[in-house]
């Protein structure tokens, strides 16, 4: 909230325009939804349920997003040792999360080189891999997915794995399966982090 106050204020716009609401009760979250003459927006922050109630049941506008089916691509530009890291802090940071990453897909020009290790370093976290049939013949740990796996969000230590023919590919399953909440890119080619982001 700091941060946003202080941008209010160099806008010239008074701090006081936006604010947290300091309660978690229920009755108070009720109340507010219909207080149209007083607040303006609400950006709910929490789970399905919240957000679907207040979806439902709001006469005040909202910013809103409701699943977070997230994705990470490790690109065939991405080093192999940032990849295992990111890939492995964006699904097990905080698994319940709806910034959490639930499907990884890997660029097949470095699956066989860059996906072992990754596997690994999610498996010894305590993630269950779920993953299609160039990634299950990587590792026999895996667990194969199933085409539900791809557009669900686990909110647990659970993830899928997918290979993909390059960024092209990747874009087109996040287009299908994602629900435009949070996607990255592990990439060292400028090129492919443009296509990756204005696609």
């Amino acid at each position: 909230m700091d941060a946003l106050a202080r941008g209010l204020t160099e806008a010239g716009i008074t701090p006081d325009a936006l604010q947290r609401v300091p309660t978690r009760d229920r009755a108070a979250v009720g109340e507010m939804l219909t207080m149209t003459d007083t607040i303006d927006v609400i950006v709910p922050r929490g789970g399905k349920s919240l957000i679907a109630r207040v979806t439902n049941d709001s006469k005040v506008p909202l910013f809103k997003h409701l699943d977070g089916i997230c994705h990470t691509y490790v690109d065939a530009g991405a080093d192999p040792d940032m990849a295992r890291r990111i890939v492995v802090n964006a699904k097990m940071r905080r698994t319940g999360i709806c910034g959490a990453t639930e499907t990884v897909l890997v660029d097949s020009a470095i699956a066989a080189s860059h996906l072992p290790g990754i596997l690994d370093d999610l498996i010894a976290a305590g993630c269950e891999v779920r993953g299609d049939t160039e990634t299950a013949a990587l590792d026999n740990r895996v667990v194969p997915a199933t085409e539900e796996d791809w557009g669900t969000e686990y909110l647990d230590a659970i993830v899928s794995v997918k290979v993909v023919d390059g960024v092209i590919d990747a874009i087109d399953h996040i287009a299908r399966h994602g629900s435009q909440h949070t996607e990255a890119i592990i990439t060292n080619d400028a090129q492919a982090a443009e296509t990756f982001l204005n696609r």
